[in-house]
């Protein structure tokens, strides 16, 4: 589903209207509207729809709506506070912390780091020469790093901002980055067909994990325990491995290639192809893992069995973008065409026509997505950061609609 991007302001007062859209891939869309007819004495707003559509409710910065036809249900959720200050342009990525902080980069190679509760910038760094695609936070939260089309990756200090360790090997564009346990290694994939295991410590490379000849567009670490057999290195590991022990690299690439190898052992767990890019990919639990395609489709993949993909979801042609994983309960994925949809897990036949739609955007792409533990923020074309309470959309699964 699709709704006009200002509904909670249109929704406010007597005859307030908005459009809503249904559409179910390779058929038409179906359109209709939703009016206030009148507002009760504790100011509750209630609300009519056309063309088969029912409002179930419409509280705060919540509305949930159900196509009768086809039982499918949406809730939407806008945003809880929006921070248009920040940058003036594209917000290419963004990462924050449990500590209120957030970090992220501007299409204009801007890199900020921002209060995540008020949105008040408190750094302006100098960045990468050249455009700046992933930025991540290490555990501690008062570090991170970055990498981008300079082919090198910075770590900066969020306390001084002063930027001590640059990492140089790549030949080509940073694409993605993963940190590795506490941060002592860290992990890079890039348009160079490599993916490096980086030690922080020293500024140098440990060993090239992955060979390709194709651009590696993202990445994911996985942890895995004692009874899943990895091997064991033909060489001994570095003393500066830290952490990599049942360590396993997820990373998807440009012509489709999905892949899996062990960081400790260097052992390539799997290896298999899909029809389309792969642009982004998360762990959902820990053997279980998500991956976007830019074809539209989602996948769910075990690494027990990923000859076959657990489920498959092809709701939309519009290129995903960014993935979330949330709590191994669901995920949220941000697409090309603005929407930043949560896909919900659960043993109820109904759950598999439930979905929750963070709204704003007006068909600007999602670019990211990040999570503190109490709010969803997300990166979009329109140089806006939205900030959303998590809480909203969990409540929203639990309401009867």
């Amino acid at each position: 589903m699709s709704i006009q991007c200002d509904w909670p302001d249109v929704l406010r007062k007597i005859n307030g209207e908005c459009w809503i859209s249904c559409k179910f891939h390779d058929k038409p869309s179906l359109y209709g509207k939703i009016k206030i007819e009148s507002i009760t004495n504790n100011g509750i707003p209630r609300a009519s729809a056309s063309e088969g559509f029912e409002v179930k409710y419409l509280k705060t910065l919540t509305l949930g709506l159900r196509h009768s036809e086809t039982g499918y249900t949406c809730i939407f959720v806008a945003p809880f506070k929006i921070f248009s200050e920040i940058h003036k342009k594209s917000v290419v990525c963004l990462d924050v912390t449990p500590g209120e902080l957030g970090v992220s980069v501007s299409a204009e190679n801007k890199l900020h780091l921002w209060d995540s509760n008020l949105g008040i910038t408190r750094r302006n760094l100098e960045s990468h020469i050249g455009d700046v695609y992933k930025c991540r936070f290490f555990p501690s939260g008062i570090v991170f790093v970055t990498g981008g089309a300079d082919m090198q990756l910075k770590i900066w200090s969020a306390e001084t901002g002063q930027c001590p360790v640059t990492l140089r090997g790549h030949t080509a564009a940073v694409m993605d980055i993963c940190i590795v346990d506490r941060g002592r290694n860290i992990v890079s994939v890039s348009k160079d067909g490599l993916a490096k295991l980086w030690d922080c410590g020293q500024s140098s490379c440990l060993r090239d994990l992955v060979d390709t000849s194709v651009t590696i567009n993202c990445c994911c670490l996985t942890s895995l325990g004692k009874e899943y057999n990895l091997g064991e290195p033909e060489e001994p590991s570095s003393e500066r491995e830290i952490g990599t022990s049942g360590k396993v690299l997820l990373y998807g690439c440009e012509d489709g290639i999905v892949g899996g190898v062990a960081l400790r052992s260097h052992n390539s767990i799997f290896h298999f192809s899909l029809k389309s890019a792969v642009n982004c990919i998360t762990v959902l639990v820990y053997d279980k893992f998500i991956v976007g395609c830019q074809n539209g489709q989602i996948f769910l993949f075990s690494l027990h069995q990923h000859s076959e993909p657990l489920m498959a979801w092809f709701e939309s042609n519009s290129p995903l973008l960014s993935v979330l994983s949330y709590k191994g309960e669901g995920f949220f994925c941000g697409r090309a065409d603005g929407s930043c949809v949560y896909y919900p897990f659960s043993d109820s036949d109904d759950a598999k026509y439930v979905r929750v739609q963070l709204t704003g955007p007006d068909y600007d792409p999602v670019y990211d997505i990040a999570c503190d533990g109490k709010f969803i923020f997300t990166a979009c074309r329109d140089s806006v950061i939205r900030k959303y309470e998590l809480a909203k959309v969990t409540d929203a699964l639990q309401t009867d609609i």
